[in-house]
């Protein structure tokens, strides 16, 4: 599949997506939205790929939103309505958050906005020490209503409603101790340390990350007796894997285990 505006890689089992629009901070217009679900889809099909990082193309910003400008011209010729670009963006959110493979977030520069939504969805979020998380909408007279629902499950219902009612930036370290990032790193080290993380996950059992991943989605609401019995059915599959005999055939063994996600 070819992408105009996403660059795909994929590396020891791990699938990069970068947003390449540096010349627009990686902005969000609906070819990029488009672009970004279908990869996210090309991903979680492929048996190579057992982790997904996104990142953006530079130093400026991982995205810094919706594009606006192009927003604005396109309503103005009528080529695009407000409800299809907004539609768009909760496909990506609703991909994000029932993706079939851990996904990570590598935030070098500004993430704002829907850019923001962006790397707050992903399952893991790592941030340089010169990263700058907002969501500014309201300056505009817009609300971040998209994001707003997964934002507060997050961070929390306080926190969220601050950066939403004041639009306010928030440095990278500010971002960790609101739980909006997973950890903070040097800026030169950012790179490597994204690596490591997502070799380490790749590392482990495809089978045991995917079903994990989807009881954590699936317990988020339930009540907590419902969600323990169907966790407790989740795991019973679970311990009868070739995965999971492997793995602990491996562990009495002192031997590297070779996943066969079955």
């Amino acid at each position: 599949m070819n992408f105009q505006n996403i660059v795909l890689n994929i590396s020891e089992n791990v699938g990069y997506l970068t947003i390449n629009r540096p010349e627009a901070r990686n902005a969000l217009d609906e070819c990029t939205l488009n672009e970004i679900v279908d990869a996210l889809n090309q991903f979680n099909n492929d048996s190579e790929v057992r982790v997904i990082q996104i990142q953006g193309t530079g130093d400026k910003a991982f995205c810094a939103g919706g594009d606006l400008k192009n927003m604005m011209k396109n309503m103005e010729e009528n080529s695009i309505t407000i409800e299809r670009f907004t539609g768009n963006y909760a496909k990506l959110i609703d991909a994000l958050i029932h993706s079939k493979k851990p996904t990570i977030a590598v935030v070098q520069g500004y993430a704002l906005a829907g850019g923001c939504g962006l790397a707050a969805v992903c399952d893991i979020t790592l941030a340089s020490e010169k990263a700058t998380f907002g969501i500014p909408e309201i300056n505009l007279g817009i609300w971040g209503a998209i994001i707003s629902a997964p934002l507060v499950r997050i961070i929390g219902l306080k926190k969220a409603m601050e950066l939403l009612y004041t639009g306010r930036m928030v440095k990278a370290e500010e971002a960790f101790k609101i739980g909006l990032v997973n950890r903070v790193v040097p800026h030169e080290d950012l790179e490597k340390e994204a690596k490591l993380l997502s070799y380490n996950i790749a590392s482990k059992s495809p089978l045991a990350i995917s079903m994990g991943r989807e009881a954590l989605i699936n317990t988020q609401d339930m009540e907590l007796m419902k969600s323990i019995k169907y966790l407790q059915y989740m795991v019973t599959i679970l311990m009868g894997s070739e995965d999971a005999k492997e793995g602990i055939s491996s562990f009495l063994e002192k031997r590297k285990p070779i996943w066969k996600n079955k």
